[in-house]
């Protein structure tokens, strides 16, 4: 039934739903009062609980004596100190075999330098692989190893047929 036609039956009386709309919306309401009430009681026992742990910082400052203040700077640090866990808990303290898991799994990272053209990469290391391995970031985007043992650059030409490398033909 839509919202117009149940506010006209609404008017004349004869709406069967408007006593259960009336029963939800009177257990919503209270259950918000309760839980109202409920918070506004946390909030003043944890109001309770640091104005008992307040100590001699209500009393003015300048009515303190030299030694009642370092008294109440250190007592406020020593309430600080004891809200958090010791800084051995915090730590995390690794034995030798735990740090050598931890170094075993993680990836070998080498950081990639230009060594030289790729045609001196390969006449120096002669295996592909292992001129792959030597490529610069910006050479690897460059160059294209295929599976038959061929090096190609971005336009398709080739830069090594698998036994030599063969100079590009310059275009006209």
């Amino acid at each position: 039934m839509n919202r117009a036609a149940r506010n006209v039956l609404r008017k004349i009386g004869t709406d069967v739903h408007l006593d259960e709309e009336r029963e939800e919306h009177a257990s919503r309401e209270m259950t918000d009062a309760q839980d109202r009430e409920g918070q506004r009681a946390e909030d003043e026992k944890k109001k309770r609980s640091s104005q008992d742990d307040v100590g001699m910082s209500a009393v003015p400052e300048e009515l303190l004596t030299e030694s009642e203040k370092r008294h109440e700077l250190y007592r406020r640090r020593q309430s600080m100190a004891s809200r958090t866990e010791s800084a051995a808990e915090r730590l995390p303290i690794m034995t030798s075999e735990e740090r050598k898991t931890r170094d075993r799994n993680r990836p070998k990272y080498h950081a990639t330098e230009f060594e030289g053209p790729i045609e001196k990469l390969i006449d120096k290391y002669q295996d592909l692989d292992e001129v792959q391995k030597h490529l610069s970031l910006g050479q690897s985007m460059k160059y294209e190893f295929t599976e038959d043992g061929c090096i190609l650059d971005r336009d398709g030409n080739m830069i090594f047929d698998g036994e030599k490398v063969v100079t590009p033909q310059k275009k006209k």
